[in-house]
């Protein structure tokens, strides 16, 4: 006799069935379920609850992992995949010490921006703008801070209007408009760094780069290639970001091309730095602009930010003033508006570094890509493929670092420095297991001297010449989302 046929209820459930044991057996096999997780079940599917936690309140979920797992890894879920966090200065010296054939920095930074998708396979591999970035930037820096320097009130009266007394600041957009002018300055130079449809392009072009690429890591994998034609916000931005630099590239590759070596007046800026070395590599020119507005995503979003909070802690701290200014005049009145003057300024360096350790522009420092098997210093054993990571805000609120860590001391770093008579190790661009606000390691963000000389004197500047204080009717801020979304009353200081 015939056996009736499955109905198609059952048939729907047969192949859930198959699936949920699918899933299960390959999370039973997968070697980061040993990995302790934080934030939610590590179960399949049940996983997105946690990933839906760490997305809402990932300062949370991270200092809860460690706190509870000090010195060991544990993970954290993410939409598509897990995160692996290191914590303790021995974890974070473990990364640093893997070679790049182990831990792979240019993986590591294209899974966080999704830059082979998004802005195509040259710029995510060929990255040797980082380089010029290393080299030319780093070495010219003394030369071309008269050029910051004079572009500094400009930038900062065109963006703070307040002639008529005190006068209420969206800190962080004016921020933004503000390190956009000062850093073209330094990059692109005049007359282009004061023209604003291109600035507009250049922090439009920082806002994309940063939606794009966390829409993409929503979608799987395998639909990423598919998908990457629809946003095109990225991509149209460098079109036209094109349209402002060729015609410069063009008069500048003529005066290389008529002068030669000879060439005396050649630009002292970044995009004369690419060009040669486009030349010498055989890139074309068309590959420049895209570099430029890349350091230009590096150089705005995380300066602008830190600026931003900076002065929020400024307005909120204002017994802080009265030092800051008295350091920064007996300083410039003996050497002037001077790189060397920047590096005697320890209280402002200070003030900047204790803002950046209390709430922390970044969240995570060292992310690399595992490209093969390995065991980490505390034992935990890393599959190829596997995303790791060091969360930088719990490292620089360890009680074990730093004294009385949850109170805000502006000058906890120059103090040290007074008391010990040693400089380096307590300055905003030092990098340690410790202190990750610049990364560490031979990958350490190339930037961050630029950084630092341009922060320092945006807040010298501030400070000499402009009074700030909060608006009472606001909440004290307690992170960094809510400081750099308040607003600030500003007002040009009276004379004397």
């Amino acid at each position: 006799m015939a056996q009736p046929a499955m109905d198609g209820t059952t048939i729907a459930y047969a192949c859930l069935a198959l699936l949920a044991a699918h899933l299960l057996a390959k999370w039973y096999m997968d070697p980061l379920r040993r990995i302790p997780t934080v934030g939610g079940p590590s179960l399949p599917l049940l996983s997105y609850l946690a990933a839906r936690k760490f997305a809402r309140s990932s300062d949370e979920v991270l200092q809860e992992g460690y706190d509870k797992y000090q010195g060991t890894a544990f993970k954290v879920a993410m939409p598509n995949r897990w995160l692996v966090v290191v914590s303790g200065p021995e974890g974070v010296e473990d990364i640093r010490r893997r070679p790049d054939s182990d831990l792979s920095i240019v993986d590591g930074f294209n899974e966080l921006f999704q830059t082979e998708l998004i802005l195509g396979k040259d710029l995510n591999e060929n990255r040797w703008h980082v380089d010029v970035i290393k080299s030319s930037l780093t070495r010219n820096l003394p030369s071309i801070l008269p050029e910051l320097l004079d572009e500094l009130p400009h930038a900062v009266q065109d963006n703070i209007r307040c002639e008529d007394g005190w006068a209420a600041v969206n800190i962080l957009p004016t921020m933004i408009n503000t390190v956009a002018r000062l850093s073209s300055r330094v990059f692109v130079g005049l007359p282009l760094c004061r023209t604003e449809p291109y600035l507009r392009l250049a922090i439009r072009f920082t806002a994309a780069r940063m939606k794009d690429a966390n829409i993409m890591k929503l979608i799987p994998p395998i639909l990423r290639p598919i998908a990457v034609p629809f946003l095109n916000n990225s991509r149209s931005a460098l079109v036209e970001a094109r349209t402002f630099m060729e015609p410069l590239i063009q008069a500048r590759r003529a005066d290389m091309e008529r002068f030669g070596p000879d060439w005396q007046n050649r630009p002292n800026d970044l995009l004369q730095w690419y060009l040669e070395e486009a030349t010498e590599r055989g890139t074309p020119d068309e590959a420049v602009p895209a570099r430029v507005f890349v350091t230009n995503f590096a150089a705005i979003h995380t300066s602008a930010l830190s600026i931003a909070s900076a002065l929020y802690d400024l307005a909120a701290h204002p017994e802080s003033v009265a030092p800051l200014r008295a350091e920064v005049e007996q300083i410039t009145t003996s050497d002037g508006w001077t790189k060397a003057a920047l590096e005697k300024m320890w209280k402002v360096d200070s003030f900047l570094r204790e803002s950046q350790r209390s709430k922390t522009v970044a969240r995570f420092a060292l992310t690399r890509v595992a490209t093969k098997d390995m065991t980490l210093v505390d034992g935990t054993f890393i599959p190829r493929g596997t995303l790791i990571t060091a969360a930088i805000a719990p490292a620089h609120r360890d009680q074990k670092h730093y004294q009385c860590a949850d109170v805000f001391d502006p000058f906890r770093f120059s103090r040290a420095r007074e008391e010990t008579g040693i400089g380096a190790t307590q300055a905003f661009t030092h990098t340690s297991g410790k202190w990750l606000a610049f990364g560490h390691g031979k990958h350490a963000c190339p930037g961050r001297f630029f950084a630092a000389d341009e922060l320092k004197a945006l807040l010298a500047y501030m400070v000499m010449n402009y009074d700030v204080k909060l608006d009472g009717t606001q909440q004290r801020a307690s992170t960094l989302v809510d400081a750099v979304r308040s607003k600030i009353l500003v007002r040009k200081r009276k004379a004397g």
